[in-house]
This record gives C-alpha cells, sequence and structure tokens, in this order.
C-alpha cells in the first residue's frame, strides 16, 4: 500500500499519541505495535537497546513472545547480537527476504535462536538514532518469507526516526528509576550488614564468655582435680591400678572438653577434610549424647564444589549449617535430621532438615542464633531460607551460593569479615 506524505504523517502521530502516558518501554511498545502494524504488517516486533557506552544491549518485544524479552532484565553483550552489524553502525540497514538462511544474523555464539523459533523470515531492521547517535534498533519480522521490499524499509525508517527519540527518553527514565532503586537497596543492605554485624560481634562477646566458663567452670576444675588426685599418689609414694586407670579417665575427659572447644572456636575438620566431613562430624556430634537418640543421615551430590570456594565463605556455610544443626538439636526434639550439599554449573546448596516440632514466624531481626545466620548469609552474598518443612512439623534451612563468588560482595561488607571468622 502507498501511502502520501500527509497520510504517513497523520500515522506517525498517531504513533506519537501512542506514547502517551507510558513509562515502562515494554508497555509502550504495545501499544506502538498496534499503530505501526497499519503502515508495515508484521507478526513479531522488537527494539534492541543499547547500554553501558555499546557494550551491551537490552530487548523489548511484542507479537510472538520470545527469549529476547530475558534481555530486558539481563543484559547481554552486543557482540551476540544477530543485528550488531546495525546496532555497531556497520551498516544502515538490514532487510532479508528469509532470515532463517541469510547469514548476516547467524555467527558463533549469536542469540539467534529466536529466529527459528518464532520462525521470523521477512525482515527489517534499521537504526534507532538519538542525539546523533545509534541507541538502538527496530526490528519488524513476518512468518511469511519475501515480504518486504524497498517501500517498506523507507516506511520503516520514517518510524524509527520518529519513535527513537521517545524510546531514548523512557529508556534514560528507566535507567533512572533503576539506579535509584539500586541506591536505595545499596543503603538498605549496608544498613542491615551494619545492625547485623553488631548482633553478630554481641553474639561473639556472648560467645567468648561462655567458652571462659566453660573452661574455667569444667576444663580448669578437672585438671584441679587431676592435680589433687597427682600430689596425694605423690605423698602416699604409691600408686594402685584403679587409681591411675582413674587418672586416666579424668585425662582424657579433659582432652576430650578441650577438643570440643577447640572443634567449636576453629572447625579444623573444615580445614583438613572439606565441608562434608566437618558438617558430618559436627552432626555426630551434636546428636552423641541425645537422649532420645537421633537418627542422621548426609547426602552429598557436589562432587566437592564447595571446597573450591574461598575459606571464608566456606567458613560462613559451615557457621550457618553448624547453627542450622544445633537449633535442630537443641530446641527441634527431632527423630532424625538430614544434610544436603548439592550443586548446579552454577549454585551450591546446603540443606540441614530436621523432623522436629518446626517452627512458626521466624524473624531474622531477633537477636540469637537465627540473626547470626541470616547475617554471615547476607555477608557472603548467600540467600538463606528458613521455614517449616510441612503441616506435620519440621524445620529446612537452605543456603544457597553461587558458585562463582567473588567481585559481588561491596566493599562495605569486607570489613566485618575478619571479626565473623574468629567466632
Amino acid at each position: 500500500m502507498t501511502y502520501t506524505a500527509a497520510q504517513l504523517m497523520d500515522r506517525l502521530l498517531s504513533i506519537s499519541r501512542a506514547f502517551a502516558g507510558h513509562t515502562d518501554p515494554g508497555a509502550a511498545l504495545g501499544e506502538v505495535a498496534v499503530e505501526i502494524r497499519t503502515l508495515l504488517p508484521h507478526e513479531h516486533m522488537d527494539i534492541a537497546v543499547i547500554l553501558d557506552e555499546g557494550r551491551t544491549h537490552i530487548c523489548y518485544e511484542t507479537g510472538c513472545r520470545t527469549s529476547w524479552s530475558e534481555l530486558a532484565q539481563r543484559p547481554l553483550p552486543v557482540d551476540l547480537s544477530p543485528v550488531r552489524a546495525v546496532l555497531r553502525g556497520e551498516v544502515p540497514y538490514l532487510m532479508t527476504q528469509d532470515a532463517l538462511a541469510d547469514p548476516r544474523f547467524h555467527f558463533p555464539g549469536a542469540l539467534d535462536g529466536p529466529i527459528f523459533a518464532a520462525n521470523l523470515r521477512s525482515r527489517i531492521v534499521v537504526p534507532l538514532r538519538a542525539r546523533a547517535n545509534i541507541i538502538g534498533a527496530l526490528n519488524i519480522s513476518l512468518h511469511e518469507p519475501a515480504y518486504y521490499d524497498d517501500s517498506h524499509l523507507e516506511i520503516a525508517q520514517h518510524c524509527a526516526e520518529f519513535i527513537a527519540p521517545y524510546i531514548f527518553a523512557l529508556i534514560q527514565s528507566e535507567e533512572a528509576r533503576r539506579a535509584m532503586l539500586a541506591e536505595s537497596d545499596a543503603r538498605n543492605r549496608e544498613e542491615l550488614l551494619r545492625v547485623g554485624a553488631a548482633r553478630l560481634t554481641e553474639g561473639m562477646e556472648r560467645e567468648r564468655r561462655r567458652i571462659a566458663m566453660d573452661l574455667h567452670d569444667q576444663t580448669l576444675a578437672d585438671l584441679a582435680r587431676v592435680v589433687r588426685q597427682v600430689s596425694a599418689l605423690h605423698r602416699q609414694g604409691v600408686a594402685g591400678s584403679a587409681q591411675l586407670a582413674e587418672l586416666e579417665r579424668e585425662v582424657v575427659n579433659c582432652l576430650t572438653e578441650l577438643r570440643h572447644i577447640v572443634d567449636d572456636m576453629r572447625p579444623s575438620v573444615l580445614e583438613l577434610f572439606g565441608l562434608r566431613d566437618a558438617i558430618e562430624a559436627h552432626l555426630n556430634r551434636s546428636v552423641s549424647r541425645a537422649t532420645p537418640s537421633i537418627a542422621v543421615r548426609m547426602h552429598d551430590s557436589s562432587d566437592g564444589a564447595a571446597d573450591a570456594l574461598p575459606e571464608r565463605i566456606l567458613t560462613s556455610i559451615y557457621r550457618i549449617a553448624q547453627e542450622a544443626i544445633n537449633n535442630a538439636v537443641r530446641h527441634g526434639a527431632p527423630r532424625c535430621i538430614e544434610v544436603r550439599i548439592d550443586a548446579t554449573p552454577t549454585i551450591l546448596r546446603v540443606v540441614v532438615t530436621d523432623d522436629g516440632i518446626g517452627c512458626d514466624n521466624i524473624d531474622p531481626e531477633a537477636a540469637g542464633g537465627i540473626s547470626h545466620m541470616h547475617t554471615r548469609a547476607a555477608l557472603i552474598g548467600a540467600r538463606l531460607r528458613i521455614g517449616r518443612v510441612g503441616r506435620k512439623g519440621g524445620t529446612r534451612v537452605a543456603i544457597e551460593i553461587t558458585r562463582s563468588w567473588g567481585a559481588a560482595v561491596s566493599p562495605a561488607s569486607e570489613a566485618p569479615f575478619a571479626a565473623m571468622e574468629s567466632l
């Protein structure tokens, strides 16, 4: 269909009115596509927008939905875009009679899957320009091959020229909104970490006092008793087998108590044998004196993935699992505690589950072990979830962390690590 200049301008003004009231680029595109369809028949339309000074791009689409929509939340390099030649300004446009077979859209690593999945054959790709720079590309497609010609290309170029300033303004507004939310989240996270680190420090002081009391009331008392027995034997000048056996038992008890205290302060098994063995050792030790007895199960399908993490991250995960096991033994009255360690190519997951009385209305802000667990998780950028297993009771504690842990932790969160690791 051929349009006069007046008719074309009237349709372009309708496109302009379609932008009115919209602050979300995706929603605006849906309205605009309806108006553009009166000029250019299409079954799929998308806008690729350049970000990060030309390094990455996002995509908003309408019509048949494809995986390109995921780019709106997860920008990827421009080098992977099937229309990168237009985005880079290497060509003034792309027009193809069959994009499925056109090599310009296909190259190693190209995000070209949707072209095949949505059967996008006839395609026109024209640049979007604002302030004399390419800010993106308008992509219009039909299932039918060999449909578009030069007259359609000219209309597409007019549409792109007309909508580019609106798209630029919407993207700038969206980026400003995201930056504001990110800044707000960063401030909230920093405050939560500050409060959490303070609570963790208070908890460490309480733990040091408990250790001091244990040493004073138990270990030092036992050693004092051993000294008295040795002195008595020295005065008597003779020691019977029964007396020596009793003395040996006292010394062994002292050593056992000291080992427990040292293990609680520094997870030596973790350093020597890794996360699985450390958690299993603590699990067995925790239930060894429980009455009634508690069964334990340990499953590890991670193939040692945890042990590739930095030491401080590994220690934090161990401490969270340790606290979860301790809480189950002390407060859950379970018949069984199960620990699972699983890994995907990107995520490590440790889950502690018990079949005890369960938990209700857990407040991560409350002081105590639960607060410490949330703080430790926040400090390493892990996700911590605590909840009931089911209606019959039981508690599940799940820790998840990205295996490629690293730069995600902000400098503000680095400071508490030294204090955290000393507990």
